[in-house]
C-alpha cells in the first residue's frame, strides 16, 4: 500500500476515493449538475501509478499537484475550480494556524508587552483577557467590516482602535465607512442626506458624520 504524508507529518494509506470525490465536487460546482464525470477514477489511477514509481512517500501537496495536472488535460474548467478550492483551503489553514498561534502566545504569556498599564499579562486575568481580545479582534476582522476596512487595518494604512470591542459596538471615527456614506447618502434620524455631488459638499457631510 502506498503511503502519503499528511501536513501534520502523519502517514496514511493512499485513498483514491478522496481524489475522485474532490474532482466530482469541482465538476458539479462549475457544470451545475449532480452528474459525475467519467474521468475521476482514471485520474486517481494515474496518480496512484506515479506514486508507486516513487522511492519515497508523496506529500499531500504533491498528490494534489498531480491531480491538477491530469485534470487540466480532461477539463480545464473543472481544473480551475479544483485549484480555487485548494487555494481557499490553504488560506483557511494559514489563518487558522496563525490564530491559534496568537491565542496560545497570550495564554502562555510568551510575548508579554503589558500594553495596558493596568493589566499584568503574566497574571491569570491578564492572560485570559489578552486571549479573549485576540479572539474578538479576529472575529471583528472576519465578520464585522468591509474588505476595504479589514485590509486597511492589516496593511497598517488605518489603525482601528479598540478592535477587540468592535463587534459589540465600540466604534471610533476611523471605523466609519465614509466611502459608502458619501456615495450612497445616509439617514441622521431627523432627515435623509443625499450623496455628495461636489468636494465642498462632501467635506461638509464629513463634518455632519463626525
Amino acid at each position: 500500500m502506498i503511503q502519503i504524508r499528511k501536513r501534520s507529518g502523519d502517514y496514511v494509506d493512499f485513498d483514491a476515493q478522496k481524489i475522485v470525490e474532490a474532482i466530482n465536487k469541482a465538476y458539479k460546482d462549475v457544470h451545475f449538475t449532480q452528474k459525475t464525470p467519467d474521468y475521476g477514477k482514471k485520474i486517481a489511477d494515474n496518480v496512484y501509478e506515479v506514486a508507486t514509481q516513487m522511492d519515497r512517500p508523496l506529500d499531500v501537496e504533491e498528490i494534489q499537484e498531480l491531480v491538477e495536472d491530469y485534470l487540466t488535460e480532461y477539463d480545464k474548467l473543472t481544473a480551475k475550480a479544483y485549484i480555487r478550492y485548494r487555494y481557499k483551503r490553504g488560506v483557511m489553514r494559514s489563518c487558522s494556524d496563525e490564530f491559534i498561534r496568537s491565542i496560545s502566545e497570550k495564554l502562555q504569556a510568551k510575548n508579554v508587552q503589558n500594553q495596558n498599564a493596568n493589566v499584568d499579562e503574566h497574571s491569570f486575568g491578564g492572560r485570559v483577557g489578552e486571549a479573549s481580545d485576540e479572539m474578538m479582534k479576529q472575529y471583528a476582522l472576519d465578520f464585522c467590516m468591509s474588505d476595504m476596512a479589514r485590509n486597511n487595518h492589516l496593511n497598517n494604512e488605518i489603525y482601528i482602535h479598540d478592535l477587540s470591542a468592535y463587534a459589540v459596538g465600540m466604534h471610533n471615527c476611523l471605523s466609519i465607512p465614509f466611502d459608502d456614506l458619501l456615495a450612497k447618502g445616509f439617514n441622521t434620524r431627523q432627515t435623509d442626506v443625499r450623496p455628495a455631488n461636489s468636494i465642498n459638499t462632501a467635506f461638509q457631510l464629513v463634518a455632519v458624520i463626525f
